[in-house]
């Protein structure tokens, strides 16, 4: 659904599985937002409703412009990136200035301790789809993969001398 107002987007209910954003917001302790807003029609929650503990994980935000979590939110929340520089210039932290934003997620995951100052709030995850992310879940299915003896290892990929420079084997 694209809207070109300055309001968030609602959705009004359908059928008894459907539910408006607003309803998600005052009842969700977890709301992840995938969306496809278009640059300049967010953002897609409206941030009145939220719980006073709520986590939000922003996955959509993929281009300057682009926002899903209105500013006020974000300013007022715990927020951490998976990688700060790239949210600084494409995901929800491009709306905020550095000094909003609490150590990245790398860190974050080294200080566990961290976590918990921050569990009785709003926080928010801002991910920009950094490549670790994919590659540490990927590790995680090949070892319970090898552990439950499923599948057959197989390389497929050229690895290239020099990490840094894939086109190297060329």
């Amino acid at each position: 659904m694209r809207h070109r107002s300055s309001e968030p987007s609602t959705y009004r209910r359908k059928n008894e599985n459907a539910y408006s954003v607003a309803d998600v917001e005052a009842e969700a302790d977890i709301i992840c937002t995938v969306t496809s807003v278009a640059v300049g029609d967010g953002p897609v929650l409206l941030g009145q409703n939220l719980r006073p503990h709520v986590h939000i994980s922003a996955f959509g935000t993929d281009l300057i412009g682009k926002f899903e979590v209105p500013r006020r939110v974000l300013k007022s929340a715990f927020v951490t990136a998976d990688h700060r520089g790239q949210a600084q210039r494409e995901g929800e932290a491009q709306h905020l200035v550095e000094s909003d934003l609490g150590p990245d997620l790398m860190e974050l995951c080294a200080r566990l301790a961290f976590v918990a100052e921050h569990r009785d709030g709003i926080t928010v995850f801002d991910s920009t789809g950094f490549a670790l992310e994919d590659h540490v879940a990927f590790g995680v299915l090949l070892e319970l993969a090898a552990e439950a003896g499923l599948g057959t290892h197989l390389q497929i990929e050229q690895l290239p001398e020099d990490a840094l420079n894939p086109y190297a084997f060329a």
